[in-house]
């Protein structure tokens, strides 16, 4: 299988660039797409039921521009 992933990313109005090499993947299988960021928590065992996220910090994640492309031709959509 020919199938990769790759990460690009981006800050403010900064053109989109490759974070990441292109990294073989497998989905022949189907499946679904999860699309993400987990913060996980300090001092934790457990990422569900315990640990420490500081207060006072104000962040986030704006998810834009999220595709899945048919690269079957090499294509890449920037």
């Amino acid at each position: 299988s020919c199938s990769t992933i790759q990460v690009y990313y981006s800050t403010g109005y900064s053109p989109l660039a490759a974070v990441t090499q292109p990294i073989p993947n497998d989905n022949g299988g189907g499946g679904q797409f999860q699309i993400g960021i987990l913060k996980k928590p300090t001092e934790t065992e457990s990422v569900v039921n315990d640990g420490y996220q500081e207060s006072g910090i104000f962040e986030g994640q704006v998810y834009g521009g999220i595709f899945v492309e048919d690269s079957a031709d090499g294509c890449i959509s920037l």
